[in-house]
Order: structure tokens, then sequence, then C-alpha cells
């Protein structure tokens, strides 16, 4: 009983949203929901990168001879790059299972992060 009401929450959750009725229209409200949800997810994702940049070995070794301000630099333009393509590989359906199941976020982000993160990387890089 308990996996069938963990299942069904995120559907509910998305199909609720779809039928809000306020004095923004279901089109505001939706476009509201899904910007908060989206800015959320760019936080933990910025966190996330921050975090496994600093445990890549080849990340360790490129930023021995730099500054601390050279490094924040190269750190902050990944991880933004990163914060800002990783969403586009997250599915409304991964954000409404973010929403409400913290360990379902960890593997979502961490999934996003890792498929971005070389991408950036490279971009960097150039």
């Amino acid at each position: 009983m308990k996996k069938l009401v963990a299942m069904l929450a995120p559907l509910c959750l998305v199909l609720t949203a779809c039928a809000t009725t306020d004095s923004m229209g279901t089109s505001a409200a939706g476009t509201t929901t899904q910007q908060l949800g989206t800015v959320a997810l760019k936080i933990a994702i910025n966190t996330k990168c921050t975090t496994e940049l600093n445990n890549l070995p080849a990340w360790k070794t490129a930023t021995k001879l730099m500054t601390t301000d050279q490094k924040t630099n190269v750190q902050g333009e990944i991880c933004g790059c990163v914060s800002d393509k990783a969403p586009q590989s997250i599915t409304a359906v991964d954000i409404a299972t973010a929403a409400l199941d913290p360990s379902a976020r960890a593997t979502i982000v961490a999934n996003a992060v890792t498929k971005t993160i070389n991408a950036c990387v490279a971009e960097a890089v150039r």
C-alpha cells in the first residue's frame, strides 16, 4: 500500500498542478511552479557540481598552479554551465519526484550533473 501511495503521489502532484484555478490562471500558476522548481534544482545542481569538481583528480591536478581567484572563477564558469544545461535533461516527472523524495532528488541531481559536467569542463578549457 505504501509503495502504491509513493508511486501515485508524484503523479497526483503533476496532475493537480495542471488543474489549479486561481486568479493568475492555470498557465501562469504552472509556469511559476515550474520556475521555482527549476531554481531549486539549479541550486542543488550547482552545489553537487562544486562537490564533484573538487573530488575529480584531474581538477585537483589542473588547479594546483592556479590562484584561489582563478580557481574560483573557472569553477564558477563550469558549475554555472552545468546549472544551466543540467535542468534540460530533467523531465517534469523527475521534478515532481524530486519535490517529494529527498533520496530521489539526490539521484536526479547527481545524474544531471554527471551528464553535463564533462561538456562544461571542455567548454571552459577552450
